[in-house]
C-alpha cells in the first residue's frame, strides 16, 4: 500500500477531523455531508471576526494573496480555539491547477502550519494531479456527488438571491434554504442525492412560497475573484449589504468557474499544443457540466425564476472584449461576465477584487474602460478588499454607484 493510501486510511480509522474553509456555506455544507458519507469526519469553519484576518497577517506576508491570508487565518484561528485534538485534525484546500492563487495557496498554508501547528497535515482537493502525496483520493461516485453539491448549491444560491429581497417575514427565505439543505442531506442518506430533476423540483417548489412582485427591485451584479466574490468573511457581507440597500443581487454560479477552468484546458491545447489527453477529458467534462447547467436553467425558467446564463453565451461574449488566452486568475471570465450582464440589462456591477492581485486588477478594473465603450450606460464599481481596507469606505463607494441607479429610476 502506498504512503498516500496509508495516510487517508489513517484519517478514517483514527477519526481525524478535516476542516473546510467557508467560501460558500450552502455548497460546502453539502460537500461536508458527502465527506461524512464517505467515512471522513469533516467540519466547516463558520467563525468570523477581525481576529481571523489578524491571524492571517501574523502568518502570511501582508503583500501575499488576500484570500490565502483569510483562509490561513481561518484555519489557525480554528486550531487555536481549543475545539480540536491537534493530533487528530487536518485542513483541506481546493486547487484547480491554474497559474495563480489556485496553485499557490498550498505552499503558503503549509509554511504557516509548519510554524504554528506542524503536526496538522494539509490536504489538497484537486483533479489536476497536484500535490500527489496529500491529494485527496477521488473515485468517480465521489466526484459525481461533489458535482451534485455544486449544482444544488448554485440552485439554492440563485433562488435565495431572487427571493430574499421579497420575503414576507424576517428569515423566511433562510428557513426555506435550511429546509432544502436538510432535505438534500436526507436524499444523500437514501442514495437519491444524484436524482437531480426530482430534487430540483422540490427545491424550486419550496422557494415558490415567496411571492415575487411584478415590478422587481433593481438588479446589481457581483463579479470578481472567486473567493472574495463569494465569501462573506472576505467581502464584509457584500451580499447582505446589497439586499439591505433594496437591490436584488445577481451572483454567477460556482459551476461557471469550473466550466471556465475546463475551457482553459482546451485553450492550452488549441494555442500551445499542451495536455492532449487532458484536453479530451476536459471536452467530455465540459459537455456534461454544461448539460447539467442547461437542465437547471430550463427548470428555473419553466417556474418563472431568472436562470443563470448559458455558459456558451458567456464564453462567446469573451471575444467582444478580451482573448481567451488571458487566463491567469479569473482571466477572461470576469470581463465576459460583465459583458453578459450588460447585455441582459444588468447595468450596475460590483467587481470584488483582492487588493494587489495583479491578474484580477487587469481583467477586472483594467477592463472597465473598454467595456464602457461598448456599453456607455454601464456602471462598474471595482472594490478592493484587503485586511486594512475600511468596510465603511467600501460601502460608501457602492452607495455612490447605487445613488446613480436611484437617479436613473427617478428619470
Amino acid at each position: 500500500m502506498s504512503e498516500r493510501k496509508k495516510f487517508f486510511k489513517k484519517l478514517k480509522k483514527e477519526g481525524y477531523t478535516i476542516l473546510l474553509p467557508n467560501m460558500l456555506p450552502t455548497h460546502f455544507k453539502l460537500i461536508r455531508e458527502v465527506l461524512l458519507k464517505a467515512g471522513y469526519k469533516a467540519e466547516l469553519i463558520l467563525d468570523e471576526g477581525r481576529e481571523i484576518k489578524d491571524e492571517g497577517l501574523k502568518n502570511i506576508h501582508n503583500d501575499a494573496c488576500y484570500p490565502a491570508l483569510v483562509v490561513t487565518g481561518s484555519f489557525i484561528s480554528a486550531l487555536k480555539s481549543g475545539k480540536y485534538d491537534l493530533n487528530k485534525v487536518a485542513v483541506i484546500i481546493t486547487q484547480t491547477g491554474g497559474g495563480c492563487r489556485a496553485s499557490n495557496y498550498l505552499p503558503l498554508i503549509k509554511k504557516a502550519m509548519e510554524k504554528t501547528f506542524p503536526q496538522v497535515p494539509v490536504i489538497s482537493l484537486n483533479i489536476s494531479g497536484l500535490e500527489k502525496e496529500r491529494s485527496f483520493p477521488m473515485s468517480l461516485p465521489l466526484l459525481l456527488k461533489f458535482a451534485s453539491s455544486v449544482y444544488y448549491g448554485d440552485l439554492l444560491m440563485v433562488l435565495y438571491n431572487q427571493t430574499k429581497p421579497y420575503e414576507a417575514y424576517l428569515n423566511q427565505v433562510d428557513q426555506i434554504q435550511d429546509k432544502c439543505v436538510n432535505y438534500l442531506i436526507d436524499q444523500l442518506n437514501h442514495r437519491k442525492f444524484n436524482r437531480h430533476k426530482s430534487n430540483y423540483e422540490y427545491i424550486i417548489n419550496q422557494f415558490k412560497q415567496v411571492k415575487l412582485p411584478s415590478v422587481r427591485k433593481p438588479k446589481v451584479g457581483i463579479v470578481g475573484e472567486i473567493f472574495v466574490k463569494y465569501s462573506s468573511l472576505a467581502n464584509n457581507h457584500l451580499l447582505d449589504f446589497l439586499i439591505e440597500e433594496n437591490t436584488e443581487p445577481v451572483v454567477p454560479s460556482l459551476l461557471e468557474f469550473l466550466l471556465y477552468c475546463l475551457v482553459n484546458n482546451q485553450i492550452d491545447y488549441k494555442y500551445y499544443g499542451h495536455y492532449k489527453l487532458i484536453h479530451h477529458f476536459s471536452k467530455i467534462g465540459y459537455k456534461y457540466l454544461n448539460y447539467q447547467n442547461k437542465k437547471m436553467n430550463r427548470m428555473l425558467q419553466e417556474n418563472n425564476f431568472d436562470s443563470y446564463e448559458d455558459f456558451d453565451e458567456i464564453k462567446n461574449a469573451c471575444h467582444k472584449i478580451i482573448d481567451q488566452g488571458v487566463k491567469m486568475g479569473e482571466g477572461w471570465l470576469i470581463p465576459s461576465e460583465m459583458v453578459n450582464m450588460a447585455e441582459r440589462g444588468i447595468k450596475n456591477i460590483v467587481c470584488a477584487q483582492p487588493f494587489g492581485c495583479l491578474p484580477n486588477h487587469i481583467v477586472g478594473k483594467g477592463m472597465v474602460r473598454p467595456i464602457k465603450k461598448l456599453y456607455p450606460d454601464i456602471n462598474i464599481a471595482p472594490i478592493d478588499y484587503d485586511p486594512g481596507a475600511s468596510k465603511v469606505n467600501q460601502e460608501n463607494r457602492i452607495k455612490l454607484m447605487l445613488s446613480n441607479l436611484e437617479n436613473e429610476i427617478e428619470k
